[in-house]
């Protein structure tokens, strides 16, 4: 009979952890053995974070024998970080843990042949006769001792008369483990591992004014842990959380408060300082899978387009000759608000924007990434460049009048090849301590080191632009 047990159960359980002054427990070849695999799951929930982590957690029904026994808990991911165990039961049986060993030695032809190093192998022939030698070593392949010589390969198909022992088909947790009620129970385990992702992607499709759009968001959620999940219930974490290295700490599912959503296959919610997106039916998370999953789809989205013209900090701050034609930037805008039809968190993604031809055929009118963006904040997507808008810069004054002072003027024309009028914004990040002495349009302060003018260009014509700045840095 085992020593007392540690009560181990819903505390983080260290991977080989003996318990030190104790009487040693009876070898593992004297107990009986339970093993658990997939069939045996009556729920599991997977976790999939942003960045290579996923929370599993497993309920799976289990008979299991009075005292102490092994417990093989098969069917766990290669990449699973065996220190975040968590294990509970019920139905009152009293399961404890003494000791886990994550056995992750798989069988492959090499592994098996390292076992064999200095036992005699057998090769059979074609004819049916064997030839019998001794493995020597496998540090860069085989190296056998044939009738006192020394070969590298031999004829025929080599036969081992048994499997070598710690050798496992698939990664294993092996429990030592102790009840004090025998019976059928369920074992609860949750645990990290690596191998999962996921990423948002969306899709708006603007209306023929572009004024309006409807958007649909997609999840695709990656699996390359080792392990199937059939029938999951899966979660989505979006936020970047922080992982201590170099090995994780224990993490646990939390209470969350429940959010308005357009609608969607999954159901969002406040999961603390992140957001989570539950997935209204279970589905299957198979190894080496990528699977795309609608996260919601939303209409009649108000947007606004913009053209936009940025100039480069350096221009402010030298002298002399400068014209440069320049490209006005196309982007669109939107408020993520329930007035505007959205208003839920939108995790980090790529947006793809779609117009329509004149057929109405869809077209790709550019992409954007955005980072995970709350509610009540404005998404701002750049697609690409203006065809028929140019702009040409030219900088027609500059003086250095101090070790660090700078006045400069410039002359922008923005020509209008368009069937309407536009308005183009004009970014200048001076920087340093600026003030505008002169100015044909009137600016307006972005930020303590840029500003901006708002220039109306009409409809296939042109305006011109021209102010004079003056800079100390």
């Amino acid at each position: 009979m085992m020593a007392k047990p540690l009560k181990l159960l819903g505390y983080l359980i260290p991977t080989c952890a003996l318990l030190m002054g104790m009487a040693g427990p009876a070898s593992a070849a004297e107990l009986s053995a339970v093993a658990s695999g997939q069939d045996d799951r009556e729920r599991i929930d997977v976790t999939v974070y942003n960045r290579d982590l996923a929370l599993i957690r497993e309920i799976r029904r289990v008979d299991l024998p009075r005292g102490d026994f092994t417990f093989e808990f098969q069917d766990v991911p290669s990449r699973i970080n065996p220190v975040t165990l968590l294990v509970s039961s019920s139905g009152g049986t009293g399961l404890e843990l003494y000791e886990q060993n994550y056995e992750f030695d798989l069988m492959s032809p090499d592994k098996i042949l390292q076992k064999y190093v200095g036992r005699e192998l057998t090769w059979i022939q074609e004819d049916g006769t064997r030839l019998t030698g001794t493995l020597l070593g496998m540090s860069n392949g085989p190296v056998y001792s044939v009738d006192e010589e020394i070969v590298f390969k031999m004829p025929g198909r080599l036969a081992l008369p048994e499997l070598p022992e710690n050798l496992r088909a698939r990664p294993t947790l092996v429990w030592l483990a102790h009840t004090s009620k025998g019976g059928s129970t369920e074992v609860e385990t949750s645990y990290l591992t690596g191998g999962f992702s996921w990423h948002a992607d969306y899709v708006l499709q603007l209306d023929e004014k572009g004024e309006k759009a409807g958007l649909q968001a997609w999840v695709t959620v990656e699996n390359r842990t080792g392990a199937s999940y059939r029938e999951a219930n899966l979660l989505l974490v979006a936020g970047d959380i922080n992982q201590a290295r170099p090995s994780m700490e224990k993490m646990g599912m939390m209470e969350t408060t429940a959010m308005r959503a357009p609608r969607s296959n999954f159901q969002e919610e406040a999961l603390y300082d992140y957001h989570m997106y539950t997935m209204q039916r279970p589905t299957d998370l198979l190894d080496n899978q990528i699977k795309q999953i609608s996260l919601f789809d939303a209409a009649g989205i108000r947007v606004t387009k913009h053209y936009r013209l940025r100039a480069q900090p350096h221009y402010f701050r030298s002298i002399g000759r400068l014209t440069e034609k320049t490209k006005v930037s196309v982007s669109y805008s939107f408020e993520n608000t329930e007035e505007n039809k959205l208003g839920m968190a939108l995790p980090a993604g790529v947006f793809r924007v779609y117009g329509r031809s004149a057929s109405g055929s869809r077209q790709l009118l550019g992409e954007d990434r955005i980072d995970h963006t709350p509610k009540k904040e404005t998404i701002d997507l750049t697609v690409g460049n203006a065809f028929d808008i140019v702009a040409e810069r030219v900088r027609t004054n500059s003086e250095k009048l101090g070790a660090s002072l700078y006045r400069t003027t410039f002359e922008i024309t923005i020509r209008n090849h368009r069937e309407n009028e536009v308005v183009v914004e004009v970014s200048e990040p001076v920087g340093g301590y600026w003030e505008v002495v002169s100015e044909s349009h009137p600016h307006r302060k972005v930020n303590a080191g840029e500003l901006a003018f708002d220039v109306p260009v009409p409809a296939d014509g042109e305006a011109v632009l021209t102010y004079t700045v003056q800079v100390k840095y």
